[in-house]
């Protein structure tokens, strides 16, 4: 969390402690509440917390953005990929289809067994091989 700090002068990290330290203080012992000096460095501190809590949620809410973006991305990817096995599995019926989401470009790996009149040299490959990455024909 160094980061947090870097932007922020010692004076409002300072400020900002002191006034969490005061809240925690009168979270313990309420009475604390009505005590001038505690009035008196609740106004001061305050817009210096005000401003630390802002800059700490907003990296929280940064870190969530692109952990979003992620998780969408990793779904777009899963979704084409099943997509494309769905259309290839309609055009390839008698192929072992299976969707590549984690691939550079979603793909689809399509493995057909060699048919009985092929010849020797394509049954010694076993069978034929296609990756696609287009749902366009």
């Amino acid at each position: 969390m160094g980061s947090d700090c870097e932007a922020m002068s010692n004076e409002t990290i300072f400020n900002a402690l002191c006034y969490e330290l005061v809240l925690f203080a009168i979270r313990k012992w309420p009475k604390l509440a009505f005590n001038p000096l505690f009035k008196a460095l609740l106004a001061h501190c305050r817009p210096f917390w005000t401003e630390w809590k802002t800059q700490r949620t907003l990296k929280e809410v940064d870190k969530q953005a692109v952990q979003l973006v992620e998780q969408w991305e990793k779904e777009e990817r899963q979704h084409r990929a099943e997509a494309l096995a769905t259309k290839d599995r309609e055009l390839f019926p008698d192929a072992t289809v299976t969707p590549l989401p984690d691939a550079p470009v979603p793909s689809v790996m399509i493995v057909r067994e060699a048919a009985p009149d092929a010849s020797e040299e394509v049954k010694a490959l076993g069978g034929e091989l296609r990756i696609t990455c287009k749902l366009e024909a």
